[in-house]
C-alpha cells in the first residue's frame, strides 16, 4: 500500500475567518466550498496538499477546544520579510518574530484565527 499524505482537515469555528487567513493573506485557492447538515466546508489547495476547513454547527462545536495542541502548519514562502510584514499590518498573532537565518531557512510562525500554529519558511540563498 503506498501512503500518501494527501489532506488536512482543521476543524474550525468560523469558517469566514478561517478563509480570510488561508485565501485571502496567505493566497491559497479555494477549491470549492459546500455546506452539509449544517456542517461548512471548504476545500483549498497547495501543491498536491488539500486543505480541508471545517466548520460544525455552533451546537455541536466541543466546548473549550485547544487547536493549539502541537500540531504546527508548514508553508514555504517567496520574500518571507514582505510576507511577515503584510501579515503584521492585518494584526495576525505572532507566535516567533522572523528569524532571518544565514544559513537552512529563514521563519516566521504565526498562529491562524483558530490558534492553529502556521510556520512560514523561505530558504536561505547560499554563495559557494
Amino acid at each position: 500500500m503506498a501512503n500518501v499524505f494527501s489532506n488536512l482537515i482543521l476543524d474550525v469555528e468560523d469558517i469566514e475567518r478561517s478563509l480570510a487567513f488561508y485565501n485571502q493573506l496567505l493566497e491559497l485557492p479555494v477549491r470549492s466550498q459546500q455546506s452539509v447538515d449544517g456542517h461548512r466546508l471548504a476545500y483549498l489547495t497547495t501543491g498536491q496538499t488539500e486543505i480541508l476547513l471545517l466548520q460544525q454547527p455552533r451546537h455541536e462545536q466541543p466546548p473549550d477546544f485547544d487547536r493549539s495542541g502541537g500540531l504546527v502548519i508548514k508553508f514555504s514562502v517567496r520574500n518571507l520579510p514582505e510576507v511577515a510584514k503584510a501579515l503584521k499590518t492585518k494584526a495576525v498573532t505572532v507566535l516567533r518574530e522572523l528569524d532571518m537565518a544565514n544559513i537552512g531557512e529563514r521563519t516566521f510562525l504565526v498562529a491562524d484565527p483558530d490558534g492553529y500554529a502556521v510556520l512560514l519558511s523561505e530558504p536561505v540563498e547560499t554563495v559557494h
